[in-house]
């Protein structure tokens, strides 16, 4: 784990990937996660890996409906009193998703734009973008403090504007590095689940993240966070592989001009200051 004091605002991607995510970021006197697919003990686990409370928690954000980012959201909520903010469409298919913990009610927080957080100090201001993907809806954050952003954007078809704009000048950015498009091209998916994948509303190559990775690093960013592998259709090597070698393409070096990780799947990776 990196080290960090505990002023520092933090950025901990726990887990990454179609069998569950989840986010952990403290700032401004603040914690919270962004998704939770997975277990509370998981949860509960990597916090005090990192010595932090699960109980400090302040909030859950939610980027979709998909279950693998919202399974534990309810049992999340009622265990420690936690409100979940989430879009209008994420909303109308997670209430009636038997796969999902229920949310009780005064839990659930609905937004159009951008959500209202009770309580989040002046310090701290959090943004949702659009995300070009196939649940209603479907949104990444940008969380600013004190002069400087992380931002989240995974589940991505592509790199639309409202992307773009959302993601330029943040010095801390999570993307989407799912599939290399050969391994999923004759890998073992059938042929809709590939269209889908691949399509406009699916998931983001290595390479359209590599490419992207080069333009983020142009406007300002210093750490890439890349997340949402697939365990089918690409190995962390490989994506990590790949974008460095967009990244050198570009002119930028991966090794002194930003600095790249790849988030794990079923386990959490670094504890990052930003």
């Amino acid at each position: 784990m990196s080290e960090f004091t505990g002023g520092d605002a933090l950025f901990y991607p726990i887990a990454s990937g179609s069998s569950g995510n989840a986010v952990f970021v403290r700032c401004g006197g603040v914690s919270f996660l962004v998704d939770c697919g997975i277990s509370m003990r998981r949860v509960k686990c990597a916090l005090s890996a990192v010595g932090e409370d699960i109980a400090g928690l302040s909030f859950i954000l939610v980027t979709h409906a998909h279950v693998d980012h919202t399974k534990c959201i309810g049992a999340m909520a009622c265990r420690y009193g936690l409100p979940v903010y989430a879009s209008r469409g994420t909303w109308e298919l997670v209430r009636d998703d038997p796969r999902v913990s229920k949310v009780p009610w005064e839990f659930q927080h609905e937004f159009d734009a951008a959500p209202e957080i009770d309580a989040l100090p002046d310090s701290v201001r959090i943004s949702a973008f659009s995300t070009p993907h196939d649940a209603p809806d479907s949104v990444g954050y940008r969380i600013e403090y004190d002069g400087r952003a992380a931002a989240i954007a995974t589940d991505l078809g592509y790199v639309s504007l409202d992307v773009k704009a959302a993601l330029f000048g943040a010095d801390l950015v999570l993307l989407e590095s799912n599939h290399d498009l050969d391994m999923l091209n004759y890998g073992p998916y059938p042929d809709f689940l590939k269209r889908r994948v691949a399509g406009n509303r699916g998931h983001l190559s290595n390479l359209a993240a590599g490419r992207f990775a080069a333009e983020l690093v142009s406007r300002g960013t210093r750490q890439i966070v890349l997340g949402h592998i697939s365990d089918k259709n690409n190995t962390p090597a490989l994506a990590l592989e790949t974008v460095e070698r967009e990244l050198s393409r570009a002119g930028v070096d991966p090794r002194a001009d930003v600095r790249v990780l790849v988030a794990a799947r079923e386990e959490p990776t670094a504890a990052l200051v930003w």
